[in-house]
C-alpha cells in the first residue's frame, strides 16, 4: 500500500512537470542534459513515466522533499523558484530547488561520492546564477558516504547559452545512455 502511494505520488510529479512545461521555452535542464531526451518524453511518455518506478529516482524525489521542507522551516528559503529570461529569440526557464536572498541551493543525490561536483551539474549552477542574478548557487550533494556541499560563484554568459542552444550533440556526455530509459529506442545510442 505504501509502495503504491509513493508511485502514484511520483506519477503525479512526472505528470505536473510536464504540463507546466512550456512548448516554446527551454529549461535549463534541456540545457544540460541530452538534446533529444525532451522529444523522447513527449513522444513516448510511458517511457518518460518509467522512472517513477526506479528506486534511485524515487530516492532523490524523497530527499529533495525532505531536504526543500528543512530549508524552507530552518532558514525560511524560497522553494522551488521559477525564472525566466530571454537570449535573442529563446526563452529561457528554470527551477531552482531553494533560494535564500541572492543564494541558490541546488539539490543533487550520487550513487557515489567520487568525482563530484559534477561537470553538469556545476554548468546548471553557473546558469542559475545568471538567470536568477546569484552571487553563488551550494550544490548539496547527498550520497551513500556523505552529505556534502559545492559553492559554485561562477554564471554563464549569453554566448555560451546560446552555444548550449545549438549544439545538438547527442549524447551531451558519454555516460547518459547508461542512464537513459530512452537508450532502449534511441539511435544516438552509446556503450559507454
Amino acid at each position: 500500500m505504501i509502495v503504491e502511494i509513493v508511485i502514484d505520488w511520483r506519477l503525479k510529479e512526472l505528470e505536473k512537470h510536464r504540463k507546466l512545461r512550456e512548448e516554446d521555452a527551454i529549461e535549463v535542464t534541456d540545457l544540460i542534459r541530452c538534446p533529444l531526451k525532451r522529444d523522447f518524453e513527449e513522444k513516448f511518455p510511458d517511457l518518460y513515466k518509467a522512472s517513477a518506478y526506479t528506486p534511485s529516482t524515487i530516492l532523490g524525489s524523497l530527499v529533495h522533499l525532505g531536504l526543500e521542507n528543512i530549508l524552507s522551516k530552518e532558514l525560511n528559503a524560497e522553494i522551488e523558484v521559477t525564472r525566466e529570461k530571454r537570449v535573442g529569440d529563446h526563452k529561457i526557464v528554470g527551477r531552482i530547488d531553494a533560494k535564500l536572498g541572492r543564494v541558490g541551493i541546488e539539490i543533487k543525490t550520487s550513487r557515489a561520492d567520487f568525482e563530484i561536483p559534477y561537470e553538469h551539474h556545476v554548468l546548471q549552477a553557473r546558469i542559475y546564477n545568471w538567470l536568477f542574478d546569484l552571487e553563488k548557487t551550494v550544490l548539496v550533494y547527498v550520497t551513500p558516504d556523505r552529505v556534502t556541499e559545492y559553492v559554485v560563484e561562477e554564471d554563464i554568459d549569453e554566448d555560451e547559452i546560446l552555444k548550449l542552444i545549438v549544439d545538438k550533440s547527442a549524447p551531451r556526455y558519454d555516460w547518459e545512455c547508461k542512464y537513459c530509459f530512452f537508450s532502449l529506442i534511441c539511435p544516438k545510442k552509446r556503450r559507454k
